[in-house]
C-alpha cells in the first residue's frame, strides 16, 4: 500500500519542468517532490486532469516489475497549511487536497542535468559519448532492459529525448539509475477523447505494432505522422546510450526474455488492486477511466514482445544480429 503523508512544510519550489514542482516535508519527517496538475505552458495555465493518476499507476506497475523507481505517497495539504502561507495557492497553484508526491532522492547527480540544458540553450547537441560516459559506471546496468519494456507497456515516449526522466544517483555508495516522471505516460496528462482513441486501439495486429513503433519515432522527433522515421535513430540520444545494455545476440536468451515474461503475467485482479489505491479526487469519469487503462493493459502486455521485435528489425537495437526473438511460454491470467 501507498503511504499517505500530511504536508509539513514547503521548503522551495523547483525551476524544473512545466509543473513547477516543490519540495516539502511530510509528517513522517521526509521529503518529497509535490507536483501540480495545473501547469503553465506557452503562458496560459492548463489542467493535467489525468497526470497524478499516470504517475500512481505508472508507479505501482514499476513497482510490481522491480523497475527502479523512488517511493511514493499520497500527500494532503491542509487548509491550515495554506492559511498559514497564501503564496501556496496564489502563486504557486497548490490547493487543498491530495497530491502525487515522489521521494526526494539523496545524493542525486545535477551536473549532467545542468550541461545538458547549457548545451540545448547554446544549440549544441549533446554527443552520444557523453550519454555513453554517463552511463558506464551505474551498478544496476541490468535495469536498462526493464526501463525500457516497461516504458512501452504504459506508452511513455519521452524518456529517451528528455534527459530529466532518468535520474541517477549514490544512494548507499552506489550509483544507480531510477526511472521518474511519468506524469505524461498513456499517452498524455489530459483526459480527451484523443487520448481515449489511443488507449481503444491497442490490438495484437501487425498494423498497431507498426503503428505503435512509428508513433514513438515521431514523439522523439517531432515527426509528421504521415512520413514517420522508419528506423531507431530516431529513439533519440539517450536511448542509442542505453541500448548498448541491451543484450540480443541469443535470440533465446536475451535482455527482455524475464521482463517481457513479468509483464504478461500481469492479470485483471492485479490492476483492480492498483486502481483501489487511487484517491476519487483524482479521476475525471472514474468507471470510464478505470475501464479504458485497465483494457489498455490487458491487450498492450501482450503486444510488447511483437513491438521489441519490430524495433529489432528498425535497428534499434546494435547488438542484434537477425532473426526472430524466442520467449517464454505465455501463463493464462485473469480476464479483462
Amino acid at each position: 500500500m501507498v503511504k499517505r503523508i500530511e504536508i509539513q512544510t514547503f521548503l522551495s519550489y523547483l525551476g524544473e519542468g512545466i509543473s513547477e514542482p516543490a519540495l516539502v516535508i511530510g509528517d513522517d519527517f521526509n521529503k518529497y517532490i509535490l507536483k501540480t496538475q495545473k501547469v503553465r505552458r506557452n503562458g496560459k495555465t492548463e489542467e493535467f486532469n489525468c497526470m497524478f493518476l499516470n504517475e500512481f499507476l505508472s508507479f505501482k506497475i514499476a513497482e510490481y516489475l522491480s523497475v527502479p523507481i523512488p517511493e511514493v505517497a499520497i500527500a494532503n495539504i491542509s487548509q491550515d497549511l495554506i492559511e498559514n502561507d497564501s503564496t501556496i495557492t496564489f502563486v504557486h497553484k497548490f490547493n487543498e487536497g491530495d497530491y502525487f508526491a515522489s521521494s526526494e532522492i539523496k545524493d542525486k547527480e545535477e551536473n549532467l542535468m545542468e550541461n545538458y540544458r547549457d548545451q540545448l540553450r547554446m544549440g549544441r547537441p549533446y554527443t552520444i559519448r557523453s550519454w555513453n560516459k554517463f552511463f558506464e559506471d551505474i551498478t544496476n546496468p541490468m535495469d536498462l532492459p526493464n526501463i525500457i519494456a516497461f516504458d512501452l507497456l504504459i506508452s511513455n515516449f519521452d524518456r529517451y529525448d528528455n534527459a530529466g526522466n532518468l535520474l541517477v544517483a549514490n544512494p548507499m555508495n552506489e550509483r544507480k539509475i531510477f526511472t521518474i516522471d511519468h506524469g505524461h505516460a498513456f499517452f498524455g496528462p489530459v483526459w480527451n477523447t484523443w487520448k481515449i482513441n489511443q488507449l481503444r486501439q491497442a490490438s495484437l495486429t501487425k498494423e498497431y505494432v507498426e503503428y505503435f513503433v512509428n508513433f514513438i519515432l515521431n514523439q522523439n522527433n517531432n515527426g509528421d505522422a504521415n512520413n514517420p522515421k522508419l528506423f531507431a535513430n530516431g529513439f533519440g540520444e539517450v536511448f542509442r546510450a542505453i541500448e548498448n545494455y541491451v543484450d540480443l545476440n541469443n535470440l533465446s536468451e536475451h535482455s527482455f526474455m524475464d521482463i517481457v515474461a513479468h509483464i504478461e503475467n500481469i492479470d485483471g485482479d492485479t490492476i483492480d488492486e492498483w486502481f483501489l489505491e487511487i484517491p476519487d479526487t483524482w479521476f475525471v469519469d472514474k468507471l470510464n477511466q478505470i475501464a479504458y487503462y485497465k483494457r489498455f493493459l490487458m491487450e498492450q502486455k501482450n503486444i510488447i514482445r511483437y513491438i521489441l521485435q519490430e524495433m529489432a528489425y528498425r535497428r534499434a537495437f546494435s547488438n542484434y544480429r537477425g532473426g526472430a526473438l524466442e520467449w517464454k511460454e505465455r501463463k493464462q491470467t485473469g480476464t479483462v
